[in-house]
């Protein structure tokens, strides 16, 4: 388990299923698709899902109701690196895609403020599997699947409204004293898939069985640590 500063163990977040990935090409000549490319001023291959735009052209799409939302993932990455553990570095934040990629942030990357701007970043990331595409990398491509990156990064806990009530503090303290990474789901409604759970070593929830958005979560989760390490 690595460490930001003396004595205190990294915190470490996956967002699960996160509705980020670029257009399938079976919607590329989609006039709603073609539209908000042309508006955009890029090629369709190279823009993100993203259901505020591309509402009609999803209805095909299975399992649409997890996909084209890059927005959770915006916000919630935010929340995390943003926050006073994030800035020291204490965070580790990583994003499973509904695609089954893993990506890692690292601390020292700010994701940008906005929301357009990190779409742009999203697609070249999906795309090219690192940014920037020379140099060193600030958020790249870790895995191709969860079962791969969990081998490599430990046991899953995961937030889950289902799981067995506990305090944010007492999943977190956990997690920590595991070495595990705590996931949150990154999609608007439904729920984990059925291999995602598989693979959960545990599962808790800090809201008494209420369903949280992923960014008030990730909010709860880092609080939590923060309080726990003496932030």
């Amino acid at each position: 388990m690595g460490s930001g500063s003396p004595g205190r163990p990294k915190l470490r977040v996956a967002l699960l299923e996160a509705g980020v990935e670029l257009v399938p090409r079976s919607l590329w000549r989609h006039p709603q698709v073609r539209r908000a490319a042309e508006r955009y001023g890029v090629e369709p291959s190279l823009m993100l899902l993203d259901k505020s735009l591309h509402y009609n052209a999803m209805a095909s799409l299975p399992r649409k109701w997890k996909r084209g939302r890059p927005d959770i993932a915006h916000l919630t990455l935010l929340v995390l690196l943003e926050s006073r553990a994030g800035r020291r570095g204490l965070v580790e934040a990583y994003m499973h895609t509904v695609g089954g990629e893993v990506y890692y942030f690292k601390p020292t990357e700010r994701i940008p403020k906005n929301y357009e701007r990190f779409k742009g970043l999203m697609a070249h990331l999906i795309r090219d599997g690192r940014v920037p595409p020379e140099g060193e990398p600030l958020i790249y491509r870790v895995s191709g699947s969860l079962a791969s990156f969990l081998a490599s990064k430990g046991p899953l806990i995961l937030l889950w409204e289902r799981g067995k009530r506990a305090s944010e503090e007492e999943v977190v303290a956990r997690a920590l004293a595991r070495g595990a990474v705590l996931g949150i789901g990154g999609f608007p409604r439904g729920d984990f898939e059925r291999s995602t759970l598989r693979k959960a070593a545990e599962a808790y929830s800090i809201a008494g069985g209420e369903p949280l958005p992923a960014w008030s979560v990730a909010c709860r989760i880092v609080r939590a640590y923060e309080r726990i390490v003496g932030l």
